[in-house]
């Protein structure tokens, strides 16, 4: 009896594989189905990292059964190791360049510095100590999304162009996508040691508060254009979290909160989709080397990774260590922040920076090595 319920145990073990290994398949094919012509195929690519995590739960499993089926999840490993790496980094070597051009990146989420958080000065403080960070950090270019200035008069905190511009004399380029009740300007900046000499807006359709910006910057008689880009939200806010949880056990409130967070996410993968295929084709037209920083809103498992990263490399997978999350909030792990690079520069180093938690996204930065040309 013992042995005809191992038979009956391993048999079902195996078919739960086989499922596993087609959700992985189909998820990888998903990547590649732009949102706009089949949304489903976002959610399907989503859950990618649990169909990765899932099979390596197999793989541990038949490695203690010792049976010759570990070669089913270890195969999948193995060919699929570029999604893996997308979840996980293991760059521990660091190799230093030796005489050759550097460049570091900075790349931030800046939250309007909390100025809508601090209109009874609780704020101001954290306020401050945010832009003093920035302003302060030794890399060479800054590329923030959600870029706050105020520059009416008693403004002391938020006039931050002067604060980080002009203050350590830095080359600047501000789109504003628009302005608040109180005079104040949100968009996207860039802020580089380097000079300027060209610079330019990539909008993306109706959408005001979303768009790209480049800047061409000369860099010891080498030109990088560096793009700063702010991809379509998720517009998943903490407390749709706390509502979905606190549904479970309600089951007409969890259908409406989880119809109402997949309908988010249904909007944000259709807009996504088309924002990123008008920023790959200005990329594409670069005469020179490019990085691309941002906050892309959309996990390494989805169609906007899946198009950059056929075009340019990750400077996370090719130098970062661990899981490398810039989401800070309610949701754990979430990698949504990235910069991608061409060809002509080598990223070595890659940093996160939990402790600069006073935005709900964590800054990242890398240093590149511009390498020779012939």
């Amino acid at each position: 009896m013992s042995g005809a319920f191992k038979r009956i145990r391993r048999k079902i073990w195996f078919i739960l594989n086989v499922g596993v290994v087609l959700w992985l398949l189909v998820g990888v094919y998903c990547l590649q189905v732009p949102p706009y012509e089949y949304w489903e195929a976002g959610f399907i690519s989503f859950s990618l990292p649990g169909a990765l995590v899932l099979n390596f739960v197999f793989f541990i499993y038949w490695l203690l059964r010792r049976s010759w089926l570990i070669l089913l999840p270890l195969s999948v490993m193995v060919l699929g190791w570029q999604y893996h790496s997308r979840f996980l980094a293991l760059n521990f070597r660091k190799e230093e360049p030796l005489e050759a051009k550097e460049l570091e990146v900075l790349s931030f989420n800046v939250h309007v510095f909390n100025a809508y958080d601090d209109r009874d000065g609780s704020e101001l403080e954290a306020s401050a100590e945010m832009i003093e960070w920035v302003a302060t950090h030794p890399a060479d270019v800054y590329c923030l999304q959600e870029f706050y200035n105020n520059n009416t008069k008693g403004s002391t905190v938020y006039n931050t162009v002067s604060r980080i511009g002009q203050r350590y004399d830095k080359f600047r380029h501000f789109s504003v996508a628009h302005k608040d009740w109180n005079k104040g300007e949100i968009g996207i900046a860039i802020f580089s040691k380097y000079p300027i000499f060209n610079k330019g807006v990539i909008e993306f359709g109706e959408t005001k508060h979303n768009r790209a910006i480049f800047a061409d910057l000369n860099i010891q008689g080498d030109t990088v254009r560096v793009y700063s880009a702010h991809l379509q939200s998720m517009n998943i806010k903490a407390q749709d979290i706390e509502n979905t949880y606190s549904s479970i056990g309600n089951q007409d409130k969890m259908k409406q909160e989880g119809r109402n967070l997949a309908r988010r996410l249904r909007r944000g993968f259709i807009a996504r989709g088309h924002q990123v295929e008008l920023l790959l084709d200005h990329i594409s037209q670069s005469p020179y080397p490019v990085i691309v920083c941002g906050d892309f809103n959309d996990i390494p498992f989805s169609y906007t990774y899946q198009v950059l990263s056929k075009e340019l490399s990750n400077a996370f997978e090719e130098a970062g260590v661990g899981v490398g999350a810039t989401y800070n909030g309610p949701i754990p792990f979430l990698r949504i922040d990235n910069q991608f690079y061409s060809n002509g520069l080598r990223a070595y180093d890659f940093r996160t920076y939990p402790e600069m938690g006073l935005s709900d996204h964590l800054p990242i930065s890398a240093k590149y090595v511009l390498e020779k040309r012939d």
